[in-house]
């Protein structure tokens, strides 16, 4: 059975984390890991629930009636999903049950570092902090590839642009993806790009989407 490490040793376990550089030290960091429980821990307080750190610090307070995910210590500033009367928000692990959202998801996914975002039959995307990326009122959503989402609505699909936080409209019937760079997409049947802005465009030189210097 793993150790439970003390609110020093996790310090120092986030430290080493945070500067590690070279095999020796991620050899380290797995030997700690070997040794010593880092994952959250649930708990429970008058009927409630919250979540603990490795060492016994509060992340969330017990006030909820449950908690949808724990994570390893590695993952202490992620937003914490809970549920109350049935439903969903995400939540800041300060210790006093910060909101990041309301409660107003049926479901909250964790997947490739991103959050699902589903109410009914609608679906959006977060970052684990919480962030939006895509609003909850698309049809699908699919995740983050060459820092670009795209979902689709009403037949359509639309792209978020990850590196700018450039959203557009859904309104496009097809898209190529291009070697990562540009995002060849059909409007009303005419083919084009989608530039930085996260405007069409039909103009060679400005297809590239990165937010970045051609």
């Amino acid at each position: 059975m793993k150790k439970q490490p003390t609110t020093e040793q996790i310090m120092q376990y986030r430290q080493m984390q945070k500067n590690a550089y070279c095999q020796a030290d991620y050899d380290q960091i797995h030997a700690f890991e070997q040794e010593y429980d880092i994952s959250t821990k649930i708990f429970e307080k008058n009927g409630k629930r919250g979540v603990k750190d490795a060492a016994g610090e509060i992340l969330l307070p017990a006030k909820y009636d449950d908690v949808v995910y724990t994570f390893v210590d590695s993952f202490r500033h992620i937003a914490h999903p809970v549920i109350i009367n049935n439903k969903v928000a995400l939540i800041k692990p300060d210790g006093k049950g910060t909101p990041i959202t309301g409660f107003d998801y049926d479901f909250i996914v964790f997947s490739d570092g991103y959050y699902l975002l589903v109410n009914g039959d609608k679906k959006g995307l977060a970052t684990s902090s919480g962030h939006i990326i895509v609003p909850t009122e698309m049809d699908e959503v699919f995740l983050p590839m060459n820092n670009l989402v795209m979902f689709s609505k009403d037949g359509k699909i639309g792209f978020a642009m990850l590196d700018s936080d450039v959203i557009t409209e859904t309104i496009y019937d097809n898209s190529e993806l291009d070697e990562g760079e540009y995002l060849i997409v059909v409007k009303d049947g005419v083919s084009g790009y989608i530039d930085i802005n996260g405007h069409f465009t039909e103009k060679e030189d400005e297809k590239y989407f990165h937010a970045r210097a051609v």
